[in-house]
């Protein structure tokens, strides 16, 4: 039974794919508004733009904070209780029901307020959750593992295009596939090496055409020559960087957090917000006077509507999304299907830039999408297997039990006739 409540429901699997979808919609057209923000709007700030879209989790605490306040707010009946304790002894009997049932009104809609998952939908104990301080930890755990994904993702941008580094971050399924297995998070099985071996053909397919066919641009503040030649290799760096630290923090977090009902997502999205800006903005005076990003306020109305948009949207409910995702399926799964960024970016570039791929490219997108689907069946027929073992465990462990109660029956109703016929005897 334990086995089967440990287990995704199909219906949560597919909402958990539902998320996935919309993530790669939003991640693939935060990645185009991120290459024009660094490219043709001009604004080559890695840094301060990863910075300002962690800054939007922040927004997250707020309607908890609301929800905190109302729920120290006390009832007029309440505060005739307080004032008057023989009315509290008084009105116990007639007023207990209505005042629990108005307080249980209260506390729900503060709940839902905050967003927090129904502990009863879930089926698990309260002790089960981790509590307000334990969630804090977590937050100040991740929060420097997840700027530094986001961040040098980002950084990619600015420096090669959006195919590369989308390509080259879809390899983030070769790390969770390990780190996974070192953590005992995922299962080795022969389908899922296989589904990762094709996903990761099909990038190479599509970097070696990209690299052949797309032109890359420079970052647009050069410090020297050698540094415009040594660009792409540096997003191409920077992109397998951000694909590792991806694979950690999504491995790690499945194995801290394991189910969605064990967290309340908008406080941790929160604090991890809070803890980047309060941790990471002595970095700006040192990228300054180092001169890696000089500090500038954005400049024109388009680039401060791109920059936001793309915080709210690209940052803010993508992540929450990214996250609600990966603890309905799992790891593996949520990382193998961001790989679908890779052909979707094709049409963009088809579509926005007028670049016609070519076969190899389109190759490679179509063992990317066979990798995901793999994967995707293989969890899938897991989860129907273990369902009827335990249906089949369960029936027969009772009837066991009764036939052994049976067989112990006897054999004491057959010990006294024994013992009296040996004494017959």
């Amino acid at each position: 039974m334990a086995d089967n409540e440990s287990r995704p429901s199909r219906r949560r699997y597919f909402l958990g794919i539902c998320a996935l979808i919309a993530v790669v919609f939003i991640w693939v057209s935060s990645s185009f508004a991120m290459n024009s923000i660094f490219g043709e709007q001009n604004y080559d700030k890695p840094f301060l733009v990863t910075y300002l879209n962690t800054a939007t989790f922040s927004f997250y605490l707020i309607p908890l904070l609301f929800a905190y306040k109302r729920k120290n707010v006390f009832s007029p009946e309440e505060l005739i209780m307080r004032e008057d304790p023989t009315a509290d002894y008084l009105t116990t009997n007639n007023n207990e029901p209505n005042r629990r049932s108005s307080l249980a009104s209260d506390e729900n809609e503060a709940q839902r307020s905050s967003f927090i998952v129904n502990e009863e939908e879930s089926g698990r104990s309260s002790h089960d959750r981790l509590n307000t301080i334990e969630t804090i930890r977590l937050s100040l755990m991740f929060c420097i593992l997840w700027f530094c994904a986001n961040y040098t993702t980002n950084a990619s941008l600015a420096y090669t295009s959006v195919g590369s580094s989308t390509i080259l971050s879809s390899t983030s399924g070769l790390f969770t596939l390990a780190i996974g297995a070192l953590f005992r998070v995922e299962k080795l099985t022969l389908i899922r090496v296989a589904a990762v071996a094709v996903s990761f053909g099909g990038v190479v397919l599509v970097s070696y055409s990209d690299q052949e066919s797309a032109t890359k641009e420079p970052p647009k503040e050069p410090t020297a020559e050698i540094a415009e030649a040594s660009a792409p290799l540096i997003g191409d760096f920077l992109a397998l960087a951000g694909a590792f630290f991806y694979g950690c923090y999504t491995t790690l977090l499945k194995r801290r957090i394991g189910d969605e009902s064990r967290i309340n997502m908008p406080l941790f999205f929160g604090f991890v917000g809070a803890f980047n800006v309060l941790l990471l903005w002595p970095i700006f005076p040192i990228l300054h006077w180092t001169g890696l990003e000089t500090f500038e306020i954005p400049h024109g109305g388009i680039l401060w509507a791109t920059l936001l948009l793309n915080a709210f949207i690209g940052t803010f409910v993508s992540d929450y999304l990214w996250l609600l995702s990966m603890l309905m399926t799992s790891p593996l799964v949520v990382t193998l299907g961001i790989s679908l960024t890779i052909p979707l970016a094709l049409m963009g570039d088809v579509i926005f830039k007028h670049i016609i791929p070519n076969l190899q490219y389109a190759a490679g997108a179509v063992l990317v999408l066979v990798g995901f689907f793999a994967v995707n069946f293989a969890t899938l027929s897991e989860a129907e297997n273990n369902d009827k073992y335990a249906d089949r465990e369960i029936i027969p462990q009772e009837e066991d039990e009764s036939d052994d109660v049976e067989r112990a029956s006897v054999a004491v109703e057959e010990q006294p006739q024994q013992s009296s016929s040996s004494i017959s005897r």
